[in-house]
């Protein structure tokens, strides 16, 4: 493999890391706010979407530059495609994320009490996950 491959490859996972590492505080902050009813953090949820959209594309772009220019076999196509499918779930999470953001502020501007349910340990196990999957 050559030495530029190798380095865009490096590039390409610390960038993956990077959205990993957004999309799980995006999950943490917008349950957060659900639970204790903080427009603040869910707005900052909301806002912070449009990075990782942004962060999405340029690993999407990446990969594909990858395997345009290099033309990679076996294993490291294989890492560049599992990027790409890894890339557009952590995308379709942080998206979720919103959605429990945007919820929080209904929640909150209609005066409502919080949650019905304890989202703590279910908010801990889904980021516990998310780290599983970025770091194994």
């Amino acid at each position: 493999m050559g030495k530029h491959l190798q380095r865009d490859l490096e590039s390409l996972k610390r960038e993956l890391l990077a959205v990993g590492t957004l999309v799980e505080e995006s999950i943490a902050s917008s349950l957060r706010a659900l639970i204790d009813r903080r427009r603040e953090l869910a707005e900052k949820v909301v806002v912070g979407d449009t990075v990782i959209d942004e962060l999405e594309v340029k690993v999407e772009d990446e990969c594909l530059k990858i395997l345009a220019l290099h033309q990679p076999m076996a294993f490291d196509l294989r890492f560049v495609v599992a990027v790409l499918k890894v890339n557009n779930d952590l995308e379709r999470m942080a998206d979720l994320a919103v959605n429990i953001a945007r919820r929080a502020i209904d929640e909150i501007d209609r005066g409502g009490r919080g949650p019905l349910l304890d989202f703590v340990p279910l908010g801990e196990r889904v980021r516990e996950m998310v780290r599983q999957t970025m770091c194994p």
